[in-house]
């Protein structure tokens, strides 16, 4: 459990390590959340430091997420539960830490952007909620979130190409998906938190097989599970959506070429401390050539 907790916060596990010496591909240029008119947080991050505001309005919110390091980030965020003081979290989350605090899966997560690549933007829009936030990558950056008379009750979602659902151990997504960039909503309705972390494989794989690729404890990252499937070498971050609390949802953007994916969940369970890729939350879909829809395959 101690070690999971190093491996979940500190974000060696979740950042796939071959990634973190690639350049992201050239974007394609604009976003398309960006242009929906809401109030922006951008975060600027390197390999040492974290660019952010001390504080933004409550709200429907984009976040704006550019990795200016050399290596890839997987963050997340979360909001404090109301006895627990930014002190506390700072000390709790802190360099000595190696198990999660008590108070840890009771803190809301609104959801946050995916693995970003260095020199890559990532984009999503979330729900905030005022009080204190902490945004977690190798180390803990607090933000306030202040409630404010322009703060909105109610906001228009972002139009949304695909709706997929998050639960207990899987995800339910459309079962036919297009190429091209796009934006996707994703929902918890499940009774735990869960993230749609969005990997695109270079070769043919099932469910089974990337769950025995993450399980094994090869240095290797050109070695395959026994059962074959693909290699670390093999697997690309392409985005989605950080921690999400159950009820909440969040948008998106993904840029989806011809090839294989697979949709799995790093959040660790309370009771047994596993990932819950672990407990089978991966899913894999295929996207076919030259922009033509097609089946996804839903493998848990």
């Amino acid at each position: 459990m101690k070690r999971l907790f190093v491996l979940v916060v500190v974000s060696l596990l979740l950042s796939l390590a071959p990634a973190a010496a690639r350049q992201a591909t050239p974007e394609v240029s604009g976003s398309l959340l960006a242009g929906l008119g809401y109030p922006e947080l951008h975060i600027t991050v390197s390999d040492d430091d974290v660019e952010l505001p001390d504080q933004v309005n409550a709200g429907r919110t984009l976040i704006v997420y550019e990795n200016v390091g050399q290596e890839s980030t997987h963050p997340f965020m979360l909001r404090l539960p109301d006895d627990v003081t930014v002190d506390q979290a700072l000390a709790d989350l802190g360099p000595e830490a190696m198990e999660p605090p008590a108070w840890f899966l009771d803190a809301d997560f609104p959801g946050f952007v995916g693995e970003t690549l260095p020199g890559q933007t990532s984009f999503a829009v979330v729900d905030l909620e005022a009080g204190p936030h902490l945004i977690l990558h190798d180390s803990a950056v607090h933000l306030d979130v202040v409630a404010t008379e322009a703060t909105p009750a109610v906001t228009q979602n972002p139009p949304s190409d695909a709706t997929v659902s998050l639960f207990e151990m899987g995800y339910e997504f459309p079962e036919t998906l297009d190429a091209g960039r796009q934006v996707w909503e994703v929902e918890n309705v499940g009774e735990e938190p869960h993230e749609l972390l969005l990997i695109r494989s270079a070769v043919p794989a099932t469910a089974e097989q990337i769950i025995a690729l993450f399980s094994s404890e090869s240095e290797d990252e050109n070695a395959t599970p026994v059962g074959g499937g693909p290699s670390f070498a093999d697997i690309d971050p392409v985005g989605g959506v950080g921690w999400l609390s159950p009820g909440a949802t969040a948008w998106t953007e993904v840029d989806l070429q011809p090839g294989t994916y697979a949709m799995i969940c790093f959040v660790f369970d309370s009771e047994t401390g596993l990932p819950h890729l672990m407990l089978g939350m991966a899913d894999v879909f295929t996207v076919g050539d030259e922009g033509a829809p097609a089946v996804a395959t839903p493998a848990g």
